[in-house]
C-alpha cells in the first residue's frame, strides 16, 4: 500500500462535480454513484473525498486533523478575500483556541438559550401559518424557514429586529467563502463584498453595545472579553459574522428541505399527525436525508490509511456526509424517507470538536415549525409551486411556494 501525495491534481470527479450547475438539484444518484465506484475519491483540485458512512465517522473520530494546512493557510479560501476572513473563526481553529472562541459562543448557544427561545419560536411559526392559512398559500423559505431563524438568531446575537432584512443577501453569499477558491470569479467577488458589508455593520454594532451593553450575545462576548479572553475587536467581528452565517443558514435549509421532504410525501405528513410522538426522529430524519451541507472539509496531520489508501500529512479531506447519510451500508433502503427510522445517526452536524455549537437550537426551531405545519395543514392539499434555489453555497432554497387546497 503506498502513499499518495496530498494536493495533486488529475483525478476524477467520478460524475459528481459540486460545483457543476444542476448538481444540487438532486446529487443523491451522483454521490451513490461516487461512493460505489471510488469511495476514496481524488479530485482533479487535489482534494480527498470520502464518501462512506464508516468513512466519515473514523474520519472525525480517529484521524489527527486540523481545519489549515500545515503552513496555518486555509485549503479551501480565497486569498484576497482578507476582511473578516474566516481564518479567524473559531470553527477554522485548531484546540485550544477553538476551544476558547467556542467557550464564548456557548455563553449565548446552549441549553438555556433553547429553552427561553422556545416559546417565541411557537408564536412565531404560529403567526406564521396564520398568515398562511389567510392567503391560502405561502412561500415557506421567507415565510417559514427564514422567517423562524433570522429572528431567533438575531435576537440572540442583538441585532435589531429592523435591520434583520439586511442579512437576507449577506449570509446567502458569504457561505461561500468557505470554498471560494474553487468559485468563478463573480461569486468570489459577491462573496468578498457581502464580508465587507457585514464587518462594517458589527464594527458599528460592536462600538455601540460597549457604550450601552445589554443581555445579547455581543454584550456577553465583550464583558468575557475583556474579562479574560482578550480578543480583538476584530477577531470578535468574525466570531460574529461566522455565528449568524451558521445560524441562518444550515437552519434555513433544515427547516426549507425537511418541509418539502414531508410535502412529497404525504403518507409521512399524514403519520406525523397521527403520532406526534414521533417529531424528534421526524427532524432527524430530514437531516438525514437531505442535509443543507453535503460536505465540509479537514486537513490531515499525520498520515492516515482509509479505504486501502494511504492519505499523508496535509490530504485535504472532504467528508461527504450527504453520501454517507444515504450509505446503504449504514441505512436500510436509504432512499426512502422513514420518520419511523430507527438510530437516524446521521452525520448532518459535523463530528469531532467542531459538532455544531447550535445544534440544538435548530433541532427545537425545526420541532415547532414541522408540528405545526402539519397540524394546521390537517386535510388539504398541498400544491407546490416552482423550487429556486438561493445563492448559498448550502443546499438551501431560495424560493418553494406553495398553495392550500
Amino acid at each position: 500500500m503506498s502513499e499518495i501525495p496530498a494536493g495533486v491534481p488529475g483525478g476524477d470527479w467520478c460524475g459528481a462535480d459540486p460545483f457543476e450547475a444542476g448538481f444540487r438539484d438532486n446529487p443523491y444518484p451522483a454521490l451513490h454513484g461516487l461512493r460505489e465506484r471510488d469511495p476514496v475519491n481524488l479530485t482533479p483540485v487535489g482534494t480527498w473525498r470520502i464518501s462512506r458512512y464508516d468513512d466519515v465517522a473514523r474520519i472525525f473520530r480517529e484521524a489527527s486533523t486540523s481545519m489549515t494546512l500545515s503552513n496555518g493557510e486555509s485549503p479551501n479560501f480565497d486569498p484576497l478575500d482578507r476582511r473578516g476572513s474566516f481564518l479567524e473563526f473559531m470553527l477554522n481553529k485548531d484546540d485550544p483556541e477553538h476551544q476558547r472562541l467556542r467557550r464564548l459562543a456557548a455563553l449565548s448557544l446552549n441549553f438555556k438559550t433553547t429553552r427561553m427561545m422556545e416559546d417565541e419560536v411557537k408564536l412565531t411559526v404560529a403567526q406564521a401559518m396564520d398568515a398562511a392559512l389567510a392567503r391560502g398559500g405561502m412561500d415557506i423559505i421567507p415565510h417559514m424557514a427564514h422567517n423562524v431563524p433570522s429572528r431567533m438568531v438575531c435576537k440572540i446575537m442583538g441585532i435589531p429586529e429592523c435591520d434583520r432584512e439586511k442579512f437576507n443577501g449577506w449570509t446567502a453569499a458569504r457561505t461561500n467563502a468557505f470554498f471560494a477558491r474553487f468559485l468563478p470569479p463573480d461569486i468570489q467577488q459577491r462573496t468578498r463584498d457581502a464580508g465587507h458589508a457585514m464587518a462594517d455593520y458589527f464594527e458599528a454594532l460592536l462600538a455601540e453595545r460597549r457604550q450601552h451593553l445589554g443581555d445579547d450575545l455581543i454584550s456577553t462576548m465583550i464583558r468575557a472579553n475583556e474579562e479574560a479572553d482578550r480578543l480583538s475587536d476584530d477577531a470578535l467581528v468574525i466570531q460574529a459574522i461566522g455565528i449568524i452565517i451558521a445560524g441562518y443558514e444550515t437552519t434555513i435549509g433544515l427547516i426549507g428541505n425537511g418541509m418539502r421532504a414531508l410535502m412529497d410525501h404525504p403518507d409521512q405528513m399524514e403519520k406525523l399527525r397521527q403520532r406526534p410522538e414521533l417529531i424528534d426522529n421526524a427532524v432527524n430524519e430530514c437531516l438525514r436525508y437531505d442535509t443543507p451541507i453535503l460536505f465540509n472539509w479537514r486537513v490531515l496531520q499525520a498520515p492516515f490509511e482509509i479505504g486501502g489508501k494511504t492519505l499523508p500529512t496535509d490530504a485535504v479531506i472532504w467528508p461527504m456526509l450527504g453520501a454517507a447519510n444515504r450509505d446503504p451500508a449504514r441505512f436500510d433502503h436509504p432512499d426512502v424517507f422513514d420518520i419511523e427510522r430507527k438510530n437516524v445517526a446521521h452525520q448532518s452536524f459535523g463530528g469531532g470538536i467542531h459538532h455544531c455549537i447550535g445544534n440544538s437550537l435548530a433541532r427545537m426551531e425545526a420541532r415547532h415549525a414541522f408540528h405545526e405545519f402539519v397540524e394546521r395543514t390537517r386535510g388539504m392539499r398541498i400544491e407546490q409551486g416552482t423550487l429556486e434555489w438561493s445563492h448559498s453555497f448550502f443546499r438551501v432554497m431560495a424560493s418553494l411556494p406553495i398553495t392550500f387546497h
